[in-house]
């Protein structure tokens, strides 16, 4: 699913990382760039990650499939420390899976950066949120260990994009799900939406249920749209089975993901 190119206001992280200043930047050369960054980069605080998924209607994606499937994404809030003010401020990461094979015939995992929100976001509409309202930071992500689920992430794509497997939605379920039970009890004592994520991090439901309920509203299409996703994942496991670019159910990627994302910064203010 291919998103459409736009310029964004400048990103401060950007200019602190020197990467990813006028255009986006791969996940992989964003996360070196985090690693070898000072302490205090590093510790920087992730107040919130946000799915999205696009409502621009001009796109060619929306226009063949009248809306129905659509390009998502993840956002990012990092909470910074300059040295230029001494203050803290919002600065924010765009993720996405792009299929871009005429740049990468694999398709990419990019990160865009930027310090303005809204146009990051822009003709979006919002899915499913985690934020550490009112929480202390210790107790929720540094920007280095987002770094460093990114990079668990990126290699559970071997075979890079599939338009029927590891796409959009595959990258932004699991970086959401992953990073909502994580830290569950933190984004639990902060802000969680819709009620399916909140229920997803109580782990009173399973990753499908999770999905189709931040989808849909009507009780009886989330029911009727999980049929059809676990089928759909179902398929791909079946004929994926015996090689490397192995496809897994939704939670057993979210189990995996988990057991090898081992975050070594604590989040604070240095």
């Amino acid at each position: 699913m291919i998103k459409t190119e736009h310029r964004y206001a400048p990103s401060t992280l950007a200019s602190i990382l020197q990467i990813g200043i006028d255009k986006p930047c791969l996940v992989i050369d964003f996360a070196h760039a985090v690693h070898n960054s000072s302490d205090s980069i590093r510790a920087s605080p992730v107040f919130a990650m946000e799915s999205f998924q696009n409502s621009d209607p001009t796109t060619g994606l929306y226009k063949a499939t009248f809306g129905h499937i659509v390009h998502q994404f993840i956002m990012i809030t990092v909470h910074l420390r300059t040295d230029q003010s001494g203050q803290p401020l919002w600065t924010y990461l765009r993720i996405d899976f792009e299929d871009i094979s005429h740049r990468y015939p694999q398709g990419c995992q990019t990160i865009t950066l930027s310090d303005d929100h809204e146009g990051l976001r822009r003709r979006s509409d919002g899915i499913g949120r985690v934020e550490g309202l009112h929480q202390p930071v210790e107790n929720g992500p540094s920007l280095d260990g987002i770094a460093s689920l990114l990079e668990v992430v990126h290699r559970r794509t071997p075979g890079g994009y599939n338009c029927f497997a590891r796409n959009c939605l595959w990258l932004t379920e699991n970086l959401l799900l992953s990073t909502a039970l994580k830290y569950s009890q933190h984004w639990l004592a902060g802000f969680v939406k819709p009620e399916a994520l909140r229920r997803y991090a109580e782990r009173r439901g399973d990753a499908v249920a999770c999905v189709t309920g931040m989808l849909y509203h009507d009780p009886i299409t989330q029911t009727l749209a999980g049929i059809g996703v676990s089928a759909w994942r179902g398929v791909a496991a079946f004929f994926t089975h015996a090689g490397p670019n192995r496809v897994e159910s939704h939670d057993e990627d979210v189990r995996l993901i988990l057991e090898e994302w081992m975050p070594c910064v604590t989040a604070g203010f240095i």
